[in-house]
Parts: structure tokens; C-alpha cells; sequence
């Protein structure tokens, strides 16, 4: 209510001029000190009337800047606040220790019965070298692996050494094979990797685990034949194997070769040649892993302080609002898919609510309650009182009821997220580690928008003061007065004035009282679609009555506006577009007052 000053009456030139045309003054007398100037005017007596312009809701609110009350883009108020809270999620490499060298030697006897120059040999079945991986300290943020891409170089080597006779070289005919298994292996195809284009070796047809020889291949003695073999993907990891335990990693594997082996002809008997078969292995690192995985997500969501409370929402107010709503918009940059879980907290004049629970316990079966931050993709819930539509694409709605309305029936001083918790969803997630592991952000971006809409149970209350009457009445003494007012009100709310009568040190006048005889503005229709955009005018009538002594230094009143939704459209907000007129505001003062012309 903007402060305005009531025009001056001349109550010369209106209740006093017959005194003057009917009275005979003595020139020889000092009026000021001869006579007593002091009089009393019977009758009712008008101040005639002021007002003010046509006023803008925008302009009664006055927000201040940082105010939680704003207006969007349409001009529609809302209570609004917002905050982000940045959590950063890691996920340490994983890095094994390359195994122990672990060769394996078989005898292949070559068995000449009678000299010969042609060549002779020996079969190679099943000959098993093992290789084993194992890591006791892995980071427990993998529960389980299904698969792991790699990027190493092993190398399948084979040598021999003589026991009988004198060999210089041994072939290893075409199609000699070598296979890689991991020990337990129920599914096929668990290593996934390259050869050289060399045209010397090949990956077997239908047997993607098989190595094949594509050309005979010589070792000659004190030589060794060495396989590069360019590991890609591990996958299809059998029980007991992977990470077989939180923390614990294992890699058993066989590597099984079968073939024919010959040497060149030699003198009847038995020859004897151990072939070696081993693998060089380096330290090898987990590039990305897809698996169950369960990151530490600490979310600490910093409070949101609910500053620049307009006054007309502060004190006694009970704010029924129609849909206020929470909006919490989840960035996971994590590829896991995530359940949130929280308790909504707030704080009103240092006392604390423990709130409600947002989000379903973590484990439990999915609900319409539940909350996911779904991997590597924004999410976005709209937390209500009741159920909304005309959600943005994509959003979810989670109604929570009565929680809500006792949140914000009254404005708290603060609002806070604690006991946040998040977990992610036990299935397989594909992570990114590379050496230096996994590194992601979580956003959590909150905010409470409460559109200015409201319910039955609507209790607002209004002070402002009207001042600056003393100019008026600075030389009369009054025992009754009437204020009267025409109130245009283009706002869709109820409004209930009283008021009290203040001195002209701006203090609460004693022994005055201020009764409403008419103090009931009717709501406007403006923006409510009823009987187009028209506003309401109501009379108001307020009796100031002296209930002992003069008042005299009556300089004002405090107004006291108590707004309510009884009979009002409830879909209508607020707009800082709604205007509110007050006209011809006028004091009639009541039987008679004394004038002072000392």
C-alpha cells in the first residue's frame, strides 16, 4: 500500500466563513491576547476526499531483488529458489601384476626304427602351459565382471632342447593349433584378440579361441619361436573368475597345443626332444569394464535459504498453495544407473522439522516413488502436492500429498536435503577406467516453485501504514471520525481490512479505536476468465473513535489487509500485472470539532 497524503481541507472557506460574515471585530483589540480563539463547529464536517493511482501488484509487493518471490516470463509469481550441488564419482583403475613365468616341457620321442633321410615325427597332444592373474587389492567399486576390454601383447613361445641325439631343428607342421581357455569355461569365445597379418598364423575357423598355423614353422636349436598375440576384450568370465569376490581378481588360463612336429631323417633309434611351450605376459590394466559396479556417491546437497520473504507473506500467514512443486533435475555423468533416496528437511525461526522421505528404500522393488538417475542422462522429477500435467518430455511426477503442503504452508527459512543416499542398480554397467580410472560428476539440481495459486485454508496478512494526516488536522481537536475509501481490486483474493490509529511519532495512538463498519473488499476478476477482465469495487468504511481525551496529534493508520480465497477462482496466480485502486479516500469527522485560531 503506498503512502499517501490526504489532500487539506479549507475548512476556512467551508464550516467557518458564517462566523466570520456575522461577527463585528473591534480594531482596537489584540486579537491574539485579548481574545480566547478557541471555538467549537457543530455538525458533521467533510476533509474532501484523495486517492491513488491505479496501482500495480507488481508495485504493492515491492520485492526486493533477492526476493524468494518472483515473477516468470508471463508476470505470474512464484515462490522460487534454487541451488546445484556438484559430487564428483570415482572409480580407481584396476592394474594386475603381470604372472610368474610358468613354462611347461613334453617330450616328443621321434621313433626311427631304421635310418632314414626322410623326415620323421611326433605328435603333440594336449600340451598345457598355465598362466594365472591375480590381484588381491582391486578397488571393491566393481562387484563383478562380465567382460573387460584390455590392450596387451603376450606372446605364445616355443623352444626345445635336446635329450638323445643330435637335432638341429624341429618343424611344427601347418595346422598345428594352440588354444587359449580360462579354466572353467562354460561359454565359448572368452578371449577376444589379433595376429599379425604375416600369413604365418591364423584364428581357426569356428573356434575363435584357436590359434592355426597357416605355413610349417621351424624352431632351430637354442631358438625360439615367438606368437604375438594382441588381447582385446576378456569376456564371458566363468565362476570363480574375474572379480570372483569384492576386492579379489583372478585370471586362470590354459594354453592347450596339439599338432604334428617332425625332425629331419636320422640313425634307427628313439630320438628324444623336450619342447618347451610358455607365455610372456606383461602387467596388464582394465580398460573399461562392464559389470555390476557400486561407485561411492557422497550427494551433500547444500540447503536452500529461503531469503527476501516479501511481508505479506511473513508473520501469521498460512499459505494453502493449489501445486507447489519441487523440481529435482539429476545429472549423472556416471554411466551406472542410479536410486536416490532422502529426507526433506526444513527450519522455521530455529526450530527444526524432520520432514518426510523422498525416493523408495535402496534395494527395494521400484514404485511410482522411486527416484533413478538414469546412467549417463539427465533426469528430471517434479515432486507435488498433487498430480501435475503438461510435464516437459521426458519428466516424471512423484505426488507427494500432504507432505508438501505442510513444507510450504509456512514459508520455512530454510530447506535442506539430509540423509542423502545413492546407490547404483545391481546390472551391468559398461565403465570407462583407462589408467587413471573413472572420473564423473554428479549434478543434483534442486529447486522449489510454488506458483502463487491458492486454497481454501489461504491466510494472509498484510501491514502498511497511511500517514502523514497531521498537515490536515494539526489545528483540530476530534472526538469521532469516519475514513472512507472506494476499493478497485483487480487482485483475485479476498481482502479483510482493520486498522489502527497511529500519532504522528508513527506509535500505535492510545485510548483510539479503530472499528470496520464496511471493511471487506471483494476479489477481482481480472485473469480468472469470469465476466471478462473486470476488477471489483467495495466500499470500505472504518469509525475512529477517542474513547478519552482529544485526538489531536492523529496523524495516520496502520492497515491491516487479511487476504483469504473464500468464493474465488483457484486456478487464478498472482500476476504483477493485477492492479489495485484505492479512491476517494475522505475523513468525515463526527460531531463537531474545536478549532484553535490562537
Amino acid at each position: 500500500m503506498n503512502k499517501r497524503r490526504l489532500i487539506k481541507a479549507s475548512l476556512w472557506t467551508t464550516a467557518l466563513s458564517p462566523f466570520f460574515f456575522a461577527s463585528c471585530v473591534d480594531d482596537s483589540y489584540d486579537l491574539t491576547k485579548d481574545i480566547d480563539m478557541t471555538i467549537t463547529v457543530g455538525g458533521d464536517l467533510s476533509i474532501p476526499g484523495s486517492g491513488t493511482e491505479e496501482f500495480t501488484l507488481e508495485e504493492i509487493m515491492d520485492l526486493e531483488d533477492n526476493s524468494v518471490v518472483k515473477a516468470d516470463a508471463q508476470g505470474n509469481y512464484a515462490l522460487n529458489k534454487a541451488d546445484t550441488t556438484e559430487t564428483d564419482v570415482e572409480i580407481d583403475p584396476v592394474h594386475i601384476n603381470a604372472p610368474e613365468s610358468n613354462p611347461t616341457t613334453t617330450t616328443l620321442y621321434f621313433n626311427t626304427p631304421a635310418a632314414t633321410s626322410e623326415e620323421v615325427e611326433a605328435q603333440v597332444n594336449d600340451v598345457t602351459t598355465d598362466f594365472l592373474f591375480s590381484k588381491d587389492d582391486v578397488t571393491t567399486d566393481i562387484v563383478s565382471l562380465t567382460s573387460t576390454d584390455v590392450d596387451f601383447t603376450a606372446y605364445l613361445t616355443l623352444s626345445f632342447s635336446q635329450t638323445s641325439q643330435n637335432v638341429e631343428v624341429i618343424t611344427l607342421k601347418k595346422g598345428f593349433s594352440i588354444e587359449m581357455e580360462l579354466e572353467g569355461q562354460t561359454q565359448p569365445n572368452g578371449f577376444v584378440f589379433e595376429l599379425d597379418n604375416t600369413g604365418n598364423y591364423g584364428i581357426k575357423e569356428g573356434e575363435d579361441q584357436t590359434i592355426e598355423f597357416l605355413q610349417d614353422q621351424e624352431i632351430r636349436k637354442g631358438m625360439t619361436l615367438k606368437i604375438p598375440v594382441y588381447f582385446k576384450r576378456i569376456q564371458n568370465f566363468p565362476d570363480g573368475q574375474g572379480i570372483y569376490e569384492p576386492g579379489h581378481f583372478k585370471l586362470q588360463t590354459h594354453v592347450i597345443a596339439n599338432g604334428t612336429a617332425t625332425t629331419p631323417g636320422v640313425p634307427a633309434g628313439n630320438i628324444q626332444v623336450d619342447l618347451i611351450t610358455d607365455t610372456e605376459v606383461p602387467d596388464i590394466t582394465l580398460q573399461s569394464v562392464t559389470g555390476i559396479v557400486d561407485p561411492k556417491i557422497d550427494i551433500n546437497v547444500d540447503p536452500i535459504t529461503v531469503e527476501g520473504v516479501p511481508d505479506f507473506l511473513k508473520d501469521d500467514v498460512n499459505l494453502d498453495l493449489t501445486n507447489p512443486y519441487i523440481k529435482l533435475r539429476l545429472e549423472n555423468g556416471s554411466p551406472a544407473d542410479v536410486n536416490l533416496k532422502a529426507r526433506m528437511t526444513w527450519t522455521k525461526d530455529g526450530v527444526f522439522n524432520e520432514g518426510f522421505q523422498i525416493g523408495t528404500d535402496l534395494g527395494s522393488t521400484p514404485t511410482d516413488q522411486t527416484i533413478t538417475l538414469a546412467g549417463s542422462a539427465t533426469s528430471e522429477y517434479y515432486l507435488s502436492r498433487i498430480n501435475m500435467e503438461n510435464l516437459p518430455a521426458g519428466a516424471k511426477n512423484i505426488v507427494l500429498g500432504d507432505n508438501l503442503y505442510e513444507l510450504i504452508r509456512t514459508i520455512p527459512d530454510e530447506i535442506k536435503l539430509t540423509d542423502v543416499e545413492a546407490k547404483a542398480l545391481q546390472h551391468d554397467t559398461e565403465v570407462e577406467l583407462g589408467n587413471d580410472g573413472a572420473y564423473y560428476e554428479v549434478n543434483t539440481i534442486y529447486e522449489l516453485n510454488a506458483p502463487l495459486q491458492f486454497g481454501n485454508e489461504l491466510n494472509i496478512v498484510y501491514k502498511d501504514t497511511i500517514n502523514d494526516w497531521g498537515g490536515d488536522l494539526e489545528d483540530i481537536t476530534i472526538k469521532k471520525a469516519i475514513v472512507e475509501m472506494d476499493a478497485l481490486n483487480g487482485i483475485p483474493l479476498n481482502f479483510k481490512l482493520n486498522a489502527q490509529a497511529i500519532d504522528r511519532n508513527g506509535n500505535v495512538y492510545p485510548n483510539v479505536t479503530v472499528n470496520p463498519v464496511k471493511n471487506t473488499i471483494a476479489p477481482g476478476l481480472k485473469l480468472t476468465g469470469e465476466n471478462g477482465e473486470t476488477a471489483t469495487e467495495s466500499p470500505i468504511q472504518l469509525e475512529i473513535v477517542c474513547e478519552s481525551g482529544d485526538m489531536k496529534d492523529l496523524d495516520g493508520l496502520i492497515v491491516n489487509f487479511t487476504a483469504d480465497m473464500e468464493g474465488v477462482n483457484q486456478n487464478a496466480t498472482l500476476n504483477k500485472g493485477m492492479t489495485l485502486k484505492l479512491s476517494n479516500i475522505r475523513i468525515r469527522i463526527k460531531d463537531g470539532v474545536t478549532v484553535d485560531l490562537n
